[in-house]
Order: C-alpha cells, then structure tokens, then sequence
C-alpha cells in the first residue's frame, strides 16, 4: 500500500466466483473459487481506477493455484466447469492472499496459526 495524502495505490484480492463442483487434479472432489488480484488508484478510499488484473483459481481441497490464461477469463465466468488442462499451475508457495481453513473453511489470512472462526489450530 503507498499513500501520499488522501490518495494512494493499493493491491486487492476479488472473489469473482466459486465452483461448488469440481473434480481437482489431485483427484478430490471439492470446491474452487475464481479470483481476481488488481492494483488500484484511489482518492479518499474512493477507487478511480485499476490494472494489473491477474485471474487465478484456487481449489479448497489441497490449496492449489493456478493461473487463468486472459482468452479463458470469460468462459469460466460464465460457465459451471473447469478445465484445469487449459490453467497453468503456480502453486501456492506464491499466494499471499486469504486462504480456507481446513476444519471450518472460513477464510483466514497468511500468518495465522489459529483459525479466528473455530479457534483450532491450522
């Protein structure tokens, strides 16, 4: 985040859609979210403009990553199915964003080491 008086630049983490059926490469039967990271200028904490969009899929089940080509974007949110041979895997060691927790599956930021939700340890 950078802030030069009322106004500053600031990346975010959007949840554009979630996959409530979905068979993950690691062979799970699970969930997947579609996500969208942006960088964004704002004034007052009023957005005026974003780039640097980056689309992603993460699945619950193991926590995989994988990137969505920008020609797949408009398919996958239109859609209910996943091809996961058209994402490429980034894997999670890169994310930074929230993850789920495995006992209760409330969203949880990186760095925690108990879930805020169920109070069990990650």
């Amino acid at each position: 985040m950078f802030f030069i008086g009322i106004f500053g630049i600031q990346d975010r983490t959007k949840l554009l859609k979630e996959f409530a059926n979905t068979i993950c490469k690691c062979g799970s039967y699970s969930r997947a979210e579609m996500l969208m990271l942006y960088t964004y200028f704002h004034f007052f904490f009023i957005p005026l403009f974003k780039w640097n969009k980056r689309y992603y899929v993460q699945t619950r089940c193991c926590h995989r990553i994988f990137k969505v080509p920008e020609d797949y974007v408009d398919e996958l949110l239109s859609g209910d199915r996943i091809d996961f041979d058209r994402l490429e895997e980034v894997g999670d060691h890169q994310w930074d964003g929230p993850r789920n927790c495995p006992h209760c599956g409330g969203m949880l930021q990186t760095g925690f080491e108990y879930c805020p939700y169920c109070g069990r340890r990650i």
